[in-house]
């Protein structure tokens, strides 16, 4: 490898560090105050120059957007991660507990990111971060119906149950309530299958917190 391939590698990597670190500050800023802050604010807040920020992104709106993005394909990606020999309602619990867990985290912040557009709506327009949600999802509403904890029913309408009950303004509500993720998980994987016409006898595995986001 040459010095001057070296140098560029080197370059991409810092790059890459600069805008992760404007992307940070965009987490923080827009949980503290929402989507209020201008680019040499998100500048001050990341610890880099304002000329800095802008050759990164031309204004706040192309970060809100890379900032969302981000959120989404961690989700999809932490989602999709569950093992494959786990299935129906135990992938369910498992799924359920890593999404409070990562949006415990960043929950506040997400709240500020709202689509006007419904959640089906925008599945079939083909949305790429929705449909790649909606499709972790629904194999798991099929395996729940397949197993016969819940019986059959419309598969997008479930999904969307569940994304609705799993909306991080509802995470953010309940542990502010002092509730841990844990106990957050617990509580809304319980009415996603009430809602869903699971038996009364369906017994919802207990989510462990060694199978948190990253594992």
């Amino acid at each position: 490898m040459t010095s001057q391939t070296t140098g560029q590698a080197r370059l991409r990597r810092d790059t890459a560090r600069t805008r992760d670190k404007l992307i940070a500050a965009a987490g923080a800023l827009l949980a503290e105050q929402g989507p209020t802050f201008s680019l040499p604010e998100l500048a001050r807040g990341a610890g880099v120059s304002t000329a800095t920020a802008y050759r990164h992104f031309t204004d706040v709106y192309e970060v809100f957007a890379e900032f969302f993005l981000r959120l989404a394909d961690e989700l999809v990606a932490e989602l999709g991660a569950v093992p494959a020999d786990v299935r129906g309602l135990d992938r369910f619990t498992r799924m359920s507990g890593r999404w409070v867990a990562l949006a415990a985290g960043w929950g506040r912040a997400a709240t500020q990111m709202r689509s006007p557009t419904g959640f089906l709506e925008r599945v079939r327009t083909q949305e790429p971060v929705t449909s790649a949600l909606h499709g972790v999802l629904a194999p798991v509403v099929r395996e729940l119906v397949a197993d016969g904890v819940c019986p059959e029913q419309d598969v997008d309408y479930a999904v969307l149950v569940w994304v609705t009950l799993f909306d991080e303004r509802v995470v953010v509500d309940l542990l502010a309530l002092g509730w841990s993720p844990a106990e957050v998980a617990a509580h809304l994987q319980r009415s996603v299958l009430g809602a869903l016409g699971a038996t009364a006898t369906t017994t919802v595995p207990a989510w462990s917190p060694t199978d948190r986001p990253g594992r």
